[in-house]
């Protein structure tokens, strides 16, 4: 569910206009998303399932430096250098190290490429005029209900809500977004020596 990171949503001052223009929208927004050298954000993630009383609320962070991340949430670290897979369960002290695959393949931008094959956008209503909002529906297959991304005047996605088939509602609403860092690269990879007491199992 996490991988639902990275999409996009806006409204454009109450206009009408195609729904290729939307999908035009979206790969601008994606494009300069992908130009940065790197990006750090803060957010505030909520899963809500109202037919299963269902609730969960977190404040998390995520850095992305091309197919290399780092994701904490909910007691959980995901941290990536794109080919190796370290899943940190922070409070059972176990580390899991696995080969990126299609199927494990959380990097934000693996994701957003996904989200944009056989869709349809279109703007939708926003009552904010600084922030662009795009409804997205798949044309086949049954990943999600619909996606809505909001994105600022400087073409930064603020905010991802994401509704699926089963019911469950996920918000993403990004609190500080920060780019071009400099990231090293020894920031994507899980340093044992940091977590002395962790217990290693090696999936690969």
């Amino acid at each position: 569910m996490k991988k639902y990171i990275i999409l996009i949503i806006s409204v454009i001052l109450g206009l009408r206009v195609s729904a290729q223009s939307a999908e035009d929208f979206l790969n601008k927004v994606i494009e300069k998303t992908k130009s940065y050298d790197d990006i750090s954000i803060i957010f505030n993630y909520q899963m809500i399932n109202t037919g299963a009383g269902m609730y969960e609320n977190f404040n998390g962070y995520a850095s992305m430096k091309g197919n290399a991340y780092i994701l904490n949430i909910g007691g959980q670290e995901l941290i990536s250098n794109g080919e190796i897979l370290w899943t940190h369960l922070i409070d059972d002290e176990e580390v899991m190290i696995s080969e990126v695959t299609e199927d494990n393949n959380n990097s934000p931008i693996a994701i957003v490429d996904s989200f944009t094959k056989n869709i349809t956008a279109e703007f939708i209503t926003n009552d904010d005029t600084n922030i662009t909002t795009i409804e997205i529906k798949e044309n086949e297959g049954n990943t999600f209900d619909r996606v809505h991304i909001s994105v600022d005047k400087d073409m930064n996605i603020k905010k991802v809500y994401v509704a699926t088939p089963d019911g469950n509602e996920f918000i993403y609403e990004i609190t500080d977004y920060k780019t071009n860092q400099n990231l090293p690269d020894s920031m994507f990879i899980f340093n044992k020596t940091l977590h002395p007491n962790v217990e290693v199992i090696d999936m690969r």
